[in-house]
């Protein structure tokens, strides 16, 4: 059936059904915020650790898990997909708990006689003030199925006979949560203990295989996609206790739904970019390479809170088929 549906000049499926590799991983979080009220504001730049993680993959047909884990500061990514041919989609889970870097703080205070007076001071966050995690779900639609082949560049399961390119159409869903553990950055942030954001963004974008044949059984497949997507749906939730003179610390909730189109004018643009580019090299039924995934996203509650996180992953790795 599916090879009925596939320029075989192009495309061709492997015999092989199941696919394993070994994959030495390196990944990096890097997060912008931005967060502003009356009486308290936060800005600045926060990474997590860039370090070598050992990592598995095992795939079955077009379904397949890659799990990578760093055992010293409990980061982790772990990626499940399926690679059609027409669609296919990801979702990757990404953990980090190493953020590290300064923030620009400024907070109106209390002082003794009940008046309020204004401090500007740079906390430097460290692994154990912040946690997030982060979970980026996206689906592509190929238009040129025929061929060009996604299973060739990330899914293994098919070689690309000759160069072509396609089309894309995508969609995304993002859920990503923040958790302040750290008692003096609770404070100055207003209370803020948790806060999270969901977004649907949708877009369109172009991916392109370029093959080579080295001698027999021996090819080279250079893979390059982009997929730019605008959110048209986003939902804001925090949690945080608020605290002044005489009453004591209550747990405060907020939730916040938008449609893009609800405020045109004075939304801010909110996307999610997906840029992969990879390299791999079959020989009979062992293929090894490298390739990257990088996915900004533009996170957004409206006026007083934007925060732009970048995720880049880079593997390299070597694998068989049987």
């Amino acid at each position: 059936m599916e090879l009925e549906r596939l320029d075989t000049n192009y495309v061709r499926p492997y015999r092989e059904w199941w696919r394993v590799a070994y994959i030495n991983s390196f990944s990096n979080t890097n997060m912008n915020i931005r967060s502003y009220s009356p009486l308290y504001g936060i800005e600045g730049n926060i990474n997590a650790d860039t370090k070598l993680k050992l990592a598995l993959h095992a795939s079955f047909r077009g379904l397949g898990v890659t799990y990578a884990h760093d055992v010293d500061s409990r980061d982790m990514n772990l990626l499940l997909s399926y690679y059609g041919n027409i669609f296919g989609g990801e979702i990757l889970m990404n953990r980090s708990n190493s953020l590290h870097g300064p923030l620009s703080i400024y907070n109106w205070l209390e002082n003794e006689n009940y008046t309020f007076s204004p401090m500007n001071i740079t906390l430097n966050v460290e692994p154990k003030d912040l946690s997030y995690f982060n979970i980026l779900s996206d689906f592509y639609v190929v238009l040129n199925y025929r061929r060009f082949s996604f299973p060739a560049a990330l899914g293994f399961s098919h070689t690309q006979r000759r160069s072509a390119g396609s089309i894309i159409l995508g969609g995304s869903y993002i859920f990503s949560g923040t958790k302040v553990k750290s008692e003096d950055l609770r404070n100055f942030w207003g209370g803020q203990s948790h806060f999270s954001i969901k977004e649907v963004a949708l877009g369109a974008g172009y991916a392109y295989n370029f093959s080579y044949r080295i001698f027999e059984n021996h090819s080279l497949l250079f893979h390059f996609s982009l997929l730019p997507m605008f959110t048209v749906w986003n939902h804001y939730s925090d949690r945080a206790r608020e605290q002044n003179a005489l009453v004591n610390p209550e747990l405060v909730r907020y939730n916040e739904t938008n449609w893009i189109w609800d405020d045109v004018e004075n939304d801010a643009v909110q996307m999610v970019l997906l840029f992969r580019n990879g390299m791999n090299y079959n020989y009979k039924n062992v293929f090894l390479g490298v390739n990257t995934v990088f996915a900004a996203q533009t996170l957004s509650k409206g006026d007083d809170l934007d925060y732009d996180v970048d995720l880049w992953i880079v593997r390299a790795f070597a694998g068989v088929r049987f």
